[in-house]
């Protein structure tokens, strides 16, 4: 195994060049276990989509990547916002949706700990995308129990380069960008500067305005420097600038008529009107008793329906606009520093990994997704210049700094470490936009904010030992204590939430005697990776991985004290969710280098799995109180399997397979319970349910949502010489295959299975490519995800119901469920797209 000081782009580029001299499949660099090695040769699951594919299949952002990976599912079910990579089945309904609640899967960018949507990012900036799979804690920090993506910019050229990509597709879709780059005073000074231009006009439009939505616009430029006074050191920041400004999101909602399945209560047949639910259109009525949709839910692209702009509602409030802000504006500025320092000489190199992110996000929808016009009180003139319920417009700034520094030792000798420590800190405060604040937001201490910090402090180290040529172990250590901090004031002002803040009590509102402000929580952990690998004389390599890892807890905000207050038991924060287990694995090159294979099997236990947990209250009325709990368990296991075939020069042939088996062991979802039970809230709780309860609730076997069990990908690459120049004709294809992912933990309603085929045809030479392109040839249309949603158009009364005296469960009183009818909001793929492209390099 042989390692070496952050040279990749120079090395990636040599060794394709030589591919390409000597035939075969280029070698790829790869740092997934933060030293440089052969891709071939590292002891790790990783899936690497380079530059060249990049380039070269005109692959856009994280979508396109994940299509052409192995071991990951990725679904836009927000746009580009709320991003939830899901790996090795390893997913969670609640992430990025509920108490602040994390995906398991973070992104880096250089190796810096990047915590934000990442789709808008410059593809023509990326030297390769490392997805490393299974329990990364060890090495990668926080919340990467199921993985880590990383993205690895290039460096500068040593010679002066000047490149550029230009684009040209359906629905008014636009992309220009281009670099240019090189090195100064003898190659002391590297520098490369570039900047992108997207934009897609949107092909769905909103039926109750006539406009379109689901169009994106990025605004990114970079600068990359490199510094190399001497040999030995080396130094590379790089700074960057993006701003996204997205239309409204195309989403549809299913409503509760089309439910199927599970009679009961919760059904639009006992809804009635009451006063302001909804105020347009009229309160409709329905016979259907049943409280939930099984199956396949279909694209309804005719079905967007949202208040985004002024519109008549009717005689009574005359003509009123649905949403304060429309869409979503994201700007960033971020900065990483990194150094690699041989100390004297002596191969003992100093490494240090600096973070800084600015981040301003502006979000506004209707968030019923309905034409409903609700609200809950009030009266025409008291509600006028206000937002209607569930008008979702905030604004949110967040700020990350982050710093890493680590020692490892001369890579020639049989014992080797590398020991260091990490620092990162992030501030958030999210504020509500309002017809009167406007973007400034609101402020930070009314009505729906929150200020909210993060402090993560770890050591780490890693020690390897060669015991022959051949065989090593490796084993990886990270102990991490992270602290939060939270407050929040909600709606009205009814309450405010503090842990840890308790300076901001009064700017927050909260300054009567009752008002204390709880500790700020702390969790810690000790997360081991141990590897071992061995080298068959005939070159294989085999490697056996044990791991564990953990993703971040969290607060329950004013939902956890009231639960705390009515059972005893500690609600305020849910604990981190963990995950141990293995991998077993083989990597080989074959046939002189033209067949190359990967093939992993593994097997994970989650456990403390952060699921919702309904709290009924003792007085047997009320409401039920809905928080985040650590109540359910499961296991992940499947396997991996990754080809490479250069049969002859210029075609190169991909396959990936994937299968996981993702499900849980424990686990009592209340929502199910309702569904089971037709229509009545759990009386006990879902933590440790009654027998009688398990019965309902017990979502033991069912498989994980958001993932798929099974994911195939491939591509086909051919190019043959035209004429006696360099021209040469190309042809390129790839698809994608995901099973029906499941939308909840009930695995009652679906995505439906998903194909997708894109193809390329064009001329290049050395300097210039043209080619014209075909994206989703087949057009498919199943909806990439969708999430459990209500219906607000049937009203907030109820009709028809039994007397409330009357219901029990397991002989004891119990309530009927009367929130609103389910329904579900579906996000819409972009359909057949064609286009062309071209770009230059000199």
């Amino acid at each position: 195994m042989t390692f070496a000081l952050p040279t990749v782009a120079v090395a990636q580029d040599a060794s394709a060049a030589a591919a390409e001299e000597e035939g075969g499949i280029p070698e790829i660099v790869v740092t997934a276990r933060k030293v440089e090695e052969s891709l071939s040769d590292a002891p790790v699951a990783v899936s690497v989509i380079t530059a060249d594919s990049i380039a070269q299949q005109g692959l856009n952002s994280l979508d396109d990547f994940a299509k052409q990976a192995v071991g990951i599912s990725f679904s836009q079910a927000f746009g580009r916002t709320t991003d939830r990579p899901v790996i090795r089945g390893a997913s969670n309904v609640l992430a990025g949706v509920q108490a602040g609640v994390e995906t398991g899967a973070a992104f880096f960018i250089d190796g810096v700990y990047y915590q934000g949507d990442i789709q808008g990012f410059d593809p023509s900036s990326i030297e390769r995308v490392e997805i490393v799979k299974g329990p990364q804690s060890a090495l990668y920090g926080r919340n990467t129990y199921a993985g880590a993506i990383n993205y690895i910019t290039k460096d500068p050229s040593e010679d002066i380069s000047v490149s550029g990509r230009l684009r040209a597709a359906e629905h008014n879709e636009y992309e220009v960008s281009g670099s240019v780059s090189g090195s100064l005073l003898d190659n002391m000074l590297g520098v490369r500067v570039g900047g992108r231009f997207f934009k897609y006009g949107g092909e769905y439009r909103n039926q109750l305005t006539g406009k379109r939505v689901g169009q994106e616009e990025t605004k990114s430029a970079y600068a990359t420097l490199t510094f190399k006074p001497f040999e030995d050191f080396k130094m590379r920041s790089r700074f960057s600038w993006q701003k996204d400004d997205d239309g409204p999101l195309a989403l549809f909602l299913q409503g509760a008529a089309d439910n199927n399945c599970k009679p009961g209560f919760r059904s639009a047949r006992y809804r009635t009107g009451s006063l302001f639910v909804p105020l347009s259109p009229a309160t409709l009525v329905s016979t259907n008793t049943n409280q939930f949709y099984c199956g396949v839910i279909n694209p309804q692209p005719n079905n967007i329906r949202l208040n985004t702009d002024p519109m008549m509602i009717n005689a009574s409030l005359g003509t009123r606009d649905g949403t304060a802000y429309d869409g979503i504006t994201n700007e960033q500025f971020s900065m990483t520093n990194i150094i690699d320092w041989d100390l004297g000489g002596s191969g003992w190199i100093l490494s240090s990994l600096t973070g800084w992110r600015d981040n301003k996000n502006f979000f506004g929808t209707d968030s019923d997704h309905s034409d409903a016009f609700v609200y809950f009180g009030g009266s025409a003139a008291s509600t006028l210049g206000t937002e209607p319920a569930f008008a979702n417009t905030n604004r949110d700034d967040q700020q990350d700094i982050s710093q890493e520094i680590r020692i490892s030792s001369p890579t020639d000798n049989p014992f080797r470490i590398l020991v260091g420590g990490y620092y990162f800190r992030q501030e958030f405060q999210s504020q509500d936009i309002t017809f009167t604040s406007g973007t400034a937001g609101l402020g930070v201490g009314r009505d729906n904010s929150e200020y909210v910090t993060i402090v993560n402090k770890a050591v780490f180290g890693l020690a390897e030992y060669n015991f022959s040529d051949a065989f090593s172990i490796t084993a990886e250590l990270r102990y991490a204590e992270e602290k939060k901090t939270q407050i929040a004031r909600s709606a009205g002002g009814v309450s405010v939430f503090c842990a840890g803040e308790a300076s901001r009590l009064s700017a927050f509102g909260a300054t009567g005697a009752g008002n204390v402000c709880r500790p700020a929580s702390k969790f810690t952990g000790l997360d081991p990776r141990i590897t071992v690998n061995y080298n068959t004389p005939g070159g294989m390599l085999v490697y056996g991985v044990y791991a564990t890892g953990r993703k971040p807890g969290g607060f329950n905000g004013s939902a956890g004290v009231t639960a705390t207050l009515q059972t005893g038991q500690n609600f305020i924060e849910y604990l981190p969710e963990k995950s141990k287990g293995g991998e077993l694995g083989i990597k080989f090159d074959a046939l002189d280098r033209t067949l190359r294979g990967t093939v992993a099997g593994f097997y994970n236990e989650l456990t403390n799995v952060q699921l919702t947990q309904a709290i009924p209250n003792p007085s047997g009325n009320g409401a039920l109180t809905s928080i985040v709990a650590n109540s359910g368990n499961a296991t992940t296991k499947g396997l991996e399997i990754e080809l490479q075939a250069a049969p002859t020069n210029g075609l190169l042939f991909t396959m990936g397979i994937a299968y996981v088996s993702a499900k849980f062991t424990k686990g009592c979802d209340a929502d199910y319970f309702i569904l089971n039970s037709g229509g009545i809230r759990t009386n006990f709780d879902t933590r440790n349910p009654t027998a009688a309860g398990l019965a309902l609730c017990d979502i033991s076997g069912k498989t994980l949502p958001l993932g798929s069990p099974y994911i195939v990908n491939g591509s086909v690459n051919y190019e043959t010489g035209l004429g006696s120049g360099d021209g040469k004709l190309f042809g390129i294809a790839n698809f994608s295959y995901e099973d029906s992912k499941y939308i909840q933990t009930d695995n009652l309603a679906k995505t439906g299975d998903t194909f997708l085929l894109n193809a390329r045809l064009g001329y290049k030479t050395k300097n210039f490519t043209i080619a014209l392109f075909g994206r989703n040839l087949t057009d498919e249309d199943s909806i990439p995800l969708a999430t459990r949603w209500f219906d607000l158009r049937y009203g907030a009364g109820t009709t028809g119901l039994p007397p409330a005296a009357g219901v029990t469960f397991d002989g004891r009183p119990a309530q009927i469920e009367t929130g609103s009818p389910r329904g579900f909001f579906g996000a819409l793929r972009k359909g057949r797209t064609f286009g062309l492209e071209g770009t230059f390099n000199f």
